[in-house]
């Protein structure tokens, strides 16, 4: 299969370096309570709380910082589900 296929078929992921993961990682595990799932409104609440060198990067840690919040939300809701039906 070439690599045009495979990202045709949404097998592609995102790629964001070990810099941003690290960075969006600490910022969110500090002040995940003022974090949530909107991108709009987790970019607002970064540029308060920290001083990025650029636009472009800001964008890229509140990207990230969105999708760990997703991702604890998926993770809060199957927990409530296993308790539910057990």
């Amino acid at each position: 299969m070439q690599l045009k296929n495979l990202c045709d078929t949404k097998m592609c992921g995102k790629v964001r370096t070990e810099t941003i993961k690290r960075l969006a990682y600490d910022i969110y595990h500090r002040f995940g309570n003022h974090f949530g799932k909107d991108f709009d409104h987790n970019k607002e609440v970064l540029a308060k709380i920290s001083t990025t060198p650029s636009k472009h990067f800001r964008n890229k840690i509140a990207g990230y910082i969105t999708r760990l919040a997703a991702i604890e939300h998926n993770r809060e809701q199957m927990d409530e589900n296993k308790s539910f039906n057990a």
